[in-house]
């Protein structure tokens, strides 16, 4: 039980963190439009807080915050999975096939939630951005908490799993959106 805290505080440290440091990227950034603004430079070129970001640039500040969002909402839900399972008394091999599987369906969910929030030129790039984010945090939060080795397996099965559902649901979102 203590690990399954443990790992829950350390998803929200980790949140929060990835949370204050995009609203420090977003900040900065919204300080270099002043100064466009200020400078004595052509309107056509200068950019505003009103005007959309350059097409083709991540916004890397937004995606590190859905990076903790998502990372945090999967930790959440370990924990809860685990505390059923635990509860039933069923084996670990149950825990994780129950993980994986409602883990899969949180992160499509994500994925959509996440590629809603860019413009849909911009959708495969910022999600290739966030999945790698989110897989790199996984195996790092699993090694430290569940004392998970690092692997290549785990590597691959982590690759795997981001990319299926930032697919899944990259493309729900991509037909949704207008």
């Amino acid at each position: 039980m203590s690990d399954a805290l443990l790992s829950s505080v350390l998803s929200a440290v980790i949140a929060g963190v990835f949370t204050l440091v995009a609203k420090r990227m977003e900040t900065s950034h919204g300080h270099e439009d002043a100064k466009a603004i200020a400078s004595p430079t052509p309107i056509a070129t200068a950019t505003s807080p009103v005007t959309k970001p350059v097409a083709g640039a991540i916004n890397y500040g937004s995606a590190i915050k859905h990076i903790g969002i998502l990372q945090f909402l999967l930790n959440i839900v370990g924990f809860l999975v685990g505390i059923i399972v635990g509860a039933t008394g069923a084996g670990p091999e149950t825990l994780i096939l129950m993980a994986l599987f409602i883990g899969t369906i949180v992160l499509i969910a994500g994925f959509f939630w996440s590629a809603l929030s860019v413009e849909k030129s911009m959708i495969w790039k910022y999600l290739v951005v966030v999945a790698l984010g989110v897989a790199i945090t996984t195996l790092i939060i699993n090694s430290i908490i569940l004392q998970i080795p690092l692997s290549l397996a785990s590597l691959a099965v982590a690759l795997v799993q981001n990319f299926l559902c930032m697919g899944i649901g990259g493309f729900i979102a991509r037909a949704v959106k207008k």
